[in-house]
């Protein structure tokens, strides 16, 4: 199975080619690019748009990069696990840093009594 990135890259870049498309078979047909309404050209900053934003994508950077990664299975199983550790370290430290103030504090009321 493909990473979501793949498939997401795979869909702009479709989707740029079929708005291409449509603007060659509008340049075959007889229209120009600066008839009233201008649909040729949302079409051509369509597309170009579907290709930025493509590229970006596998670049690693825009909007879309941050919600489809082109991680692997096995490499997102390493990384959430490498974080579930982490989360776990941490929780120990704190248990054991409450742990010695607790003891600390109480051995400070038992001086004080």
């Amino acid at each position: 199975m493909h990473p979501p990135g793949v498939a997401v890259t795979r869909l702009l870049y479709g989707t740029g080619v079929g708005l291409l498309m449509g603007v060659g078979f509008a340049l075959q047909a007889g229209r120009q690019p600066g008839e009233q309404p201008p649909f040729l050209l949302g079409f051509l900053g369509l597309a170009a748009l579907m290709f930025l934003m493509a590229w970006s994508v596998t670049r690693g950077v825009g909007p879309l990069a941050e919600r489809f990664s082109y991680e692997s299975e096995d490499e997102m199983a390493q990384r959430v696990s490498d974080e579930i550790n982490e989360v776990q370290r941490s929780e120990s430290v704190n248990a054991k840093w409450a742990r010695l103030e607790a003891d600390v504090l109480a051995h400070d009321l038992g001086e004080e009594a």
